[in-house]
């Protein structure tokens, strides 16, 4: 089992900062924002050519209850000798089409062995666009992380990662968030154990928790479950039914459908 995030655009969506007066710094904190990531895109096939890398791919679909809408999701992880490459894109669609897009791109450079843990530096970044974009400025902040990441951590059949890093969303602050992923293969049963949690800091000195537990049955390249969206103060929690409030929590199922290649 990889590092895997599947989780929809809406899931990423937080507090964009205002845009009044900032039009120009975008302008040029754009072009800066294209060319790291171009230079860091750059960096990655010379990384995966240093030894064959141990490669897997997924495809999923889920459908939201909640939100109504249908999310596709595509997620590389790859190894290297010098550490790991993850990346995942999805796209939601509703009863009119394509409402929205949404990347991560993660590079795990390894540093050291703990054991037989890893101890690495993390480089992420995030970004994606809504179909809102144009009318109400961009939903989806472009945001880079950075930091340490402890990974290939194990407890039986179970595998885990934790993560340390300093966050940066175009036009604000610098922030913090802890990450943790786990995965487990429950031994005996075709049932696997999977997902995250996020914990970030917000302005204002507030934070905000989200993580995607699931739950699902696999059986070779195939597997169907259920994930269980739980987050408070996290804003890409809305939805048209239930709307979104700060100091509360919520809880959005998806069922899904998986193919391991």
């Amino acid at each position: 089992m990889t590092i895997l995030r599947p989780i929809g655009i809406l899931d990423h969506i937080i507090h964009a900062p205002a845009l009044h007066g900032r039009i120009e710094s975008r302008k040029t904190s754009n072009k800066k924002t294209g060319t790291i990531l171009l230079l860091f895109l750059l960096l990655l096939p010379a990384a995966l050519r240093a030894q064959a890398p141990s490669a897997s791919l997924n495809v999923q679909l889920h459908w939201d209850f909640d939100r109504e809408i249908t999310t596709s999701t595509v997620e590389i992880f790859e190894s290297d000798r010098w550490g790991s490459t993850f990346f995942f894109t999805d796209f939601d669609f509703d009863s009119a089409g394509q409402t929205g897009s949404y990347f991560e791109i993660a590079r795990n450079l390894r540093l050291l062995r703990i054991g037989k843990a890893a101890g690495n530096f993390s480089l992420q970044y995030n970004d994606g666009v809504l179909s809102g974009d144009a009318g109400a400025g961009k939903g989806i902040p472009r945001t880079w992380l950075a930091g340490a990441a402890v990974s290939d951590l194990t407890l039986g059949s179970a595998f885990f990662e934790v993560q340390a890093l300093g966050r940066q969303e175009l036009g604000a602050d610098l922030g913090w968030q802890l990450t943790g992923v786990w995965g487990w293969s429950i031994t005996g049963t075709p049932l696997e154990f999977l997902g995250y949690v996020d914990w970030w800091s917000l302005a204002g000195g507030t934070t905000a928790v989200q993580s995607e537990p699931q739950l699902q049955m696999r059986w070779s390249r195939w597997a169907v479950g259920s994930e269980m969206e739980v987050s408070r103060n996290f804003s890409g929690a809305w939805t048209p039914r239930h709307g979104f409030r700060f100091d509360r929590w919520y809880l959005h199922p998806t069922i899904y459908i998986r193919v391991y290649f």
